[in-house]
Formats: structure tokens, C-alpha cells, sequence
């Protein structure tokens, strides 16, 4: 029986809310907006979120990445005699450093080491930008990638020091020309390409990969700078060491045995340890954050809608006063008229919510190419928020159908 009265309350709701079409279409904008700004802003919120989390996954969740960098204030090895030879600034991760750090890891441990050569890519006489970085083959098992077109690197291409190369994807326009197909230069070098790599290794969308020997055979350790007539040398021994641990529980404590070993034999700010995992949780944290700061503002927005409508349906109790009477003295109880007041404000606030429902999920690729992040709808934030404007016509819609209720049915019979 009570299900009858519900279904019947829920039509004559919607009927007195026909009456009125306009009102009750600018009643319901408030939750519409506020309903299609929460799911607009958490698709756009998740999205980025997991682009993130991609990207970021992709360095590998257990790998500690160390890179050498030249700091502004260089140790100096000089000659026997201080004035009679060039200067030659030492800086970054050694050799010794590398075997030091194998030594202080764990059982099940893997390092791998590149060397960064510091030439100029040419193509047809052209300067591309890209690096380059000697690696093995097993280099990329480190990080997420994936081989787009022709080959990787071998062990054949090590062990006979081939000029091979690899080039990224997002510079596959070097394979473009027929003429010069497979061809680059790298410095004074000619070198094939024999593939092209989609990768997430620090700096892979601008990385040429060659053998490691190769790049060590042919480039050295020490760079050349003829400036003012004068010469330096600047000397790096690696590029580049990544190391994957078998747990990420053990990624924090092997990286401060990594640090403390290299702080032993670097007093200059020479390399730089990035941690994947610990990025990946900043980036959560902060994703989080904002997240809940767009939800608030879209919160905002659903506050001001239950706002109207408690108003209008205050309103709308005060129209209605002499028929709340009538009901009253043809039987009707409180309970059925808090009842019907409840019906219509909830019916109102959740056909707000539905359109702004459709309208959010439309809106979020719309607002993916303005923003140019990847937007996703998640079936939760769509309940959410059908919940929320629910809930939204519930509490706002309270105050006024207990003056409805409340009103006496002699005065309300009597009221013009």
C-alpha cells in the first residue's frame, strides 16, 4: 500500500510541477549546473590522474634512476704542471662509483649503465634534437617500451661494436626520407637506424640509442670545448645507472645505500637520484588535493541550487495553502502531506540531477580538448552525483514541507 501512495504522490508531484513549467526548469538549474560541474571536473580529474599514473608507472615503480649532471662548480684535475696542459673538469657518476653501488645491493638486484655521448645529430647535413645514450639491449626491460617498426639492439651489435641506432618515435621523421633512409650522423659518425622505439625512459621521446661499446669506442669519456682560444675537457664516466629492486619496499632503503655510497666520493652536486615510486606518490597527494578542491567548488554550486529551491518551494507552500486545507479536511494527514511536499522537491532536484548528468558526460570530452587532458567517467562519480542531488532535494526540501505539514487545516481553509 505505502508503495501505491508513493507512485501516487510521485505523479501528482510531477503534475503541480507541470503547472509551472518555467519556474520549475529555472528551479532545477541550480542542481543541473552543480551536478554536470562534478562530473565534468572528476572525469577530467581521474583522467589526468591516470595519465599520470601511466607515465609515471611506465620509469618503473621499482627502479631508482641516477643521472650525471654538470654542476655549476666542477672539481679540477689538473696536470704536473698547472699552466703547461688544458684544464679537465671531472664530474658525475664513475666507474668506481657504479661497482661500489653493486656491492651494497640486495640479492635479485639489477643495474644497468649508459653512457650519454655529448655530439650533435645530423640528418642529410640537418641538426635534429635529440641526445644520444650508449645502452645494452636489456636497457629497455627497465622501463615500459615498445618496438614500433624494424629492430632493437643486440648482443651482436655490442660485441662487433656496430653503428646502429635506434630512434624514438616521436622522431621517426628521420626514416621519412628514401634517400637517407636508415642513415644519421652522429657527430662524425654515420650510424643505421634499424628501429624505431616508443619508450618511457627519462628523456626516450628525444633519445637516439646506440650500443654502449659503440658509444664508448667512438665518443670517449671526455668532451672537447674550444672557447676564447682556450681548451677544456669535461670528462663524464656514466651517463646514466638504473636499478631494479625485486620489491618496491625495498626501493627507499636501497636508495639511501645508493645516496650515502655516493656521497662518499662526490663532494660537488653532480648527479641527481629520481625514485619513480616516490614521484608517483606526490603526484597522487596533490592529485587528490585537487580533486577535492574541484569537488568543493562544484559542491558550491549544488549548495546554491538547494538554496533556490527551498525557496521556491516555500513559495510554492505558500500558493498552496488553501489546497494543503482541503486535503486536510478531506483526511489527508501530516505524514501525507510532508510526504507530498518531499515527493516534489526530490522529484525536482533529481531530474535536475539527471540532466546534469547527461550533460557532464557530454561535456567531458569537450573539455578534454580544451584542456588536453584525457577526461574519464567513472560509473561512481555518475552515482555520486545522482545520489547528491537526491540527498540535495532530501535535506533542502525538509523545511518546507514541514510548514506545509504543520499548517492548521481551519486557517489554511480560510486563507484567500
Amino acid at each position: 500500500m505505502n508503495a501505491v501512495w508513493v507512485r501516487e504522490f510521485f505523479v501528482s508531484g510531477v503534475r503541480n510541477l507541470l503547472r509551472h513549467k518555467l519556474r520549475s526548469a529555472l528551479t532545477l538549474l541550480g542542481v543541473f549546473f552543480g551536478v554536470a560541474a562534478v562530473i565534468c571536473m572528476l572525469g577530467i580529474g581521474e583522467g589526468a590522474q591516470q595519465s599520470v599514473m601511466r607515465e609515471i608507472s611506465g620509469l618503473g615503480l621499482r627502479n631508482i634512476i641516477i643521472e650525471s649532471v654538470q654542476p655549476d662548480k666542477v672539481e679540477v684535475e689538473r696536470s704536473a704542471s698547472e699552466n703547461s696542459r688544458p684544464q679537465v673538469f671531472s664530474y658525475g657518476v664513475t666507474h668506481l662509483d657504479v661497482e661500489q653501488i653493486r656491492q651494497v645491493l640486495p640479492r635479485g638486484a639489477r643495474i644497468e649503465v649508459a653512457h650519454r655521448v655529448r655530439q650533435k645529430v645530423y640528418q642529410r647535413g640537418n641538426r635534429v634534437d635529440a641526445d644520444v645514450l650508449g645502452v645494452s639491449p636489456s636497457y629497455f626491460d627497465m622501463f615500459r617500451s615498445s618496438l614500433v617498426e624494424g629492430r632493437l639492439l643486440t648482443g651482436l651489435d655490442e660485441v662487433n661494436r656496430h653503428k646502429v641506432a635506434l630512434v624514438p618515435e616521436s622522431r621517426a621523421y628521420l626514416l621519412h626520407d628514401p634517400m637517407a633512409r636508415s642513415r644519421i650522423r652522429i657527430g662524425d659518425e654515420f650510424f643505421t637506424v634499424v628501429g624505431v622505439i616508443r619508450t618511457i625512459a627519462p628523456g626516450g621521446d628525444r633519445t637516439v640509442y646506440i650500443p654502449y661499446p659503440t658509444a664508448r669506442a667512438e665518443y670517449g669519456e671526455a668532451t672537447i670545448k674550444r672557447e676564447a682560444g682556450a681548451i677544456e675537457f669535461t670528462k663524464s664516466e656514466v651517463g646514466q645507472v638504473v636499478i631494479r629492486v625485486e620489491d618496491e619496499l625495498q626501493v627507499d632503503p636501497v636508495a639511501s645505500l645508493v645516496d650515502r655510497t655516493l656521497a662518499r666520493n662526490h663532494r660537488a652536486n653532480d648527479y641527481i637520484a629520481t625514485i619513480p615510486a616516490e614521484i608517483l606518490a606526490a603526484k597522487q597527494k596533490t592529485q587528490r588535493i585537487l580533486n577535492l578542491v574541484l569537488i568543493v567548488i562544484a559542491g558550491i554550486s549544488l549548495l546554491v541550487g538547494g538554496i533556490g529551491i527551498m525557496n521556491i518551494m516555500l513559495a510554492v507552500v505558500t500558493e498552496r495553502i488553501r489546497e494543503i486545507g482541503i486535503r486536510r479536511a478531506l483526511g489527508a494527514t501530516r505524514n501525507d502531506i510532508l510526504l507530498q511536499f518531499m515527493v516534489e522537491t526530490v522529484t525536482l532536484s533529481s531530474l535536475g540531477g539527471a540532466a546534469g548528468c547527461v550533460v557532464g558526460i557530454l561535456a567531458v570530452p569537450l573539455a578534454s580538448l580544451w584542456t588536453g587532458w584525457e577526461g574519464v567517467v567513472t560509473t561512481g562519480a555518475v552515482v555520486a552525483s545522482l545520489s547528491v542531488s537526491w540527498l540535495v532535494g532530501l535535506v533542502f526540501g525538509i523545511a518546507p514541507a514541514i510548514r506545509a505539514a504543520n499548517l492548521d487545516p481551519v486557517e489554511a481553509l480560510r486563507h484567500e
